[in-house]
């Protein structure tokens, strides 16, 4: 495998139950350090496309080789999240270490270190003991954030980190993700429908839409153009690059 490779991808089909959902095979590899947006419309393949790096379904055909047994981090839309249980937020923040515990053993005093750290990091450390549940949605987003930063990750997996907050809370969410990622140098894979945000933080990027039988991947500024996009979502998207706007034409 070729140096500073995490995941490799060799002649991968994705789906289910030994059925592709895309007909082209895919050979991608993710290395360490990157930032990668995926972007794609709802129900496209981009959660096939994930559980798939991420181990949780095998490959239709071909082969998803790891360089070691990466840690994954994983920030789900906080909605999907079942917060019926009444974790307070430390103890659901605590959850993320046990990825690096062994099997069988409990959390020591050098891991609620860190534990704590994690929380402090997002500035949550005023709602330690609030139960999860009764947190807003951006107050939810950065408890989950220190939930998958707690483990160390070598992968960060982001499905849509901000789709449930303001535009204020979407922007300091992504900014602190930035700020996390510089000092613990993670690969970043995030799933977003925000357009300008992948373009301002992912160096790579993603485009896939099953129904279209497309799966592009490349540089920022190869892929994300009003072309491809536009073929993409199926309405005209103008790119403008001068400020990494988007605008639609319907």
């Amino acid at each position: 495998m070729e140096h500073g490779v995490i995941v490799n991808f060799d002649d991968v089909g994705i789906g289910y139950e030994k059925r592709p959902i895309i007909a082209r095979k895919l050979d991608i590899s993710i290395k360490k350090e990157e930032f990668w947006g995926i972007i794609g419309p709802n129900g496209g393949g981009k959660s096939t496309f994930l559980k798939t790096v991420l181990g949780l379904i095998p490959p239709v055909s071909g082969t998803v080789s790891y360089e070691y047994n990466p840690v994954f981090g994983y920030v789900p839309q906080f909605s999907n999240f079942d917060d019926i249980y009444p974790f307070s937020v430390k103890d659901f923040v605590a959850m993320g270490r046990y990825s690096r515990i062994p099997v069988g053993g409990s959390i020591k005093k050098k891991d609620w270190d860190k534990i704590m750290q994690c929380i402090e990091t997002v500035d949550i450390t005023h709602l330690l003991n609030r139960p999860f549940r009764s947190l807003s949605g951006g107050e939810k987003q950065r408890a989950l954030l220190a939930r998958s930063i707690a483990g160390y990750p070598d992968i960060l997996i982001l499905d849509e980190p901000t789709a449930s907050v303001d535009w204020k809370g979407e922007a300091e969410i992504m900014s602190l993700i930035a700020s996390i990622r510089e000092e613990s140098k993670f690969t970043v894979m995030m799933v977003s429908h925000y357009l300008d945000t992948v373009k301002k933080y992912s160096e790579k990027v993603i485009l896939i839409d099953k129904n279209k039988n497309i799966f592009q991947f490349g540089s920022n500024e190869e892929l994300i153009n009003s072309t491809n996009l536009s073929n993409l979502f199926g309405i005209d998207i103008k790119v403008e690059n001068a400020d990494n706007r988007f605008s639609s034409i319907v």
